[in-house]
């Protein structure tokens, strides 16, 4: 008998309506709709029949998943955000309430990787700083530096050295929280990838997304901002290296 489907749960935290212009994205499957593109990513990274998946926008309304019980997630994706972490809005603190739940269950609770807006949210909610980037808005597609740890990570097995990914983002994760090994730096940037311990991984960057929403996004406030992204198909390659990975101690 085959083994049961590991259940995924998108939390999709894009932006809350009238945070951005949903027109930006007239041209991608769904719209605006990133619980839809991440689903479009699993299917990039052939993952997609292996998991029964849904997404949650959170920053819309919808609610979070169950904590615990049977119809409560095994996987979950934290996505990116239009929103600072220190915006402070009620479904953040909401999520971020969730996350520590799910923390303080340890080996009960499920696999977790975030993802820019998710990277800020998991880490500050362990207590680790958030703040503004030195030198301004980071909105390129960029190598990364990885640790020795990152380099024998099995979160970038078989991608380039080093690897490339786009990043969108004017804060980052200042230092990480305690007992958490940095994967991945870069020099105004330096925990950008990061193991938590447990089965908690985040990322500042966007293994999951293609160029073109980045450079429309971007290329709104900055035209030359739409010209720093190129296509680089190997980095959803992550998630599906995430997806592999079994549960690492504390």
């Amino acid at each position: 008998m085959a083994e049961p489907l590991k259940r995924l749960t998108f939390i999709g935290q894009l932006g809350a309506p009238g945070r951005y212009d949903p027109a930006l994205f007239a041209d991608e499957p769904g719209g605006d709709d990133e619980t839809v593109w991440f689903e479009a990513t699993l299917r990039r990274a052939g993952v997609r029949e292996s998991v029964r998946y849904e997404g949650r926008r959170v920053c819309h309304g919808a609610p979070l998943p169950p904590i615990d019980g049977p119809d409560a997630p095994e996987v979950v994706v934290v996505g990116g955000s239009f929103h600072s972490v220190h915006d402070d809005l009620p479904w953040q603190r909401a999520l971020t309430d969730w996350l520590r739940a799910q923390r303080a269950r340890g080996d009960a609770g499920p696999i977790v990787l975030g993802i820019c807006g998710g990277h800020q949210i998991m880490a500050r909610a362990l207590g680790a700083p958030v703040a503004k980037v030195t030198g301004g808005t980071v909105a390129a597609t960029l190598p990364v530096d990885l640790t020795a740890a990152g380099a024998a990570h099995p979160l970038f097995r078989d991608l380039p050295r080093p690897p490339r990914f786009h990043f969108g983002n004017e804060e980052h994760v200042v230092q990480p929280p305690e007992g958490a090994t940095i994967l991945a730096t870069r020099a105004e940037m330096p925990a950008v990838a990061l193991d938590f311990g447990g089965g908690w991984y985040s990322v500042q960057f966007h293994p999951e997304a293609e160029a073109a929403p980045f450079a429309r996004s971007w290329g709104r406030d900055a035209l030359h901002y739409a010209n720093n992204y190129v296509e680089v198909p190997e980095t959803a390659r992550l998630i599906r290296n995430f997806l592999d990975l079994e549960r690492r101690p504390r």
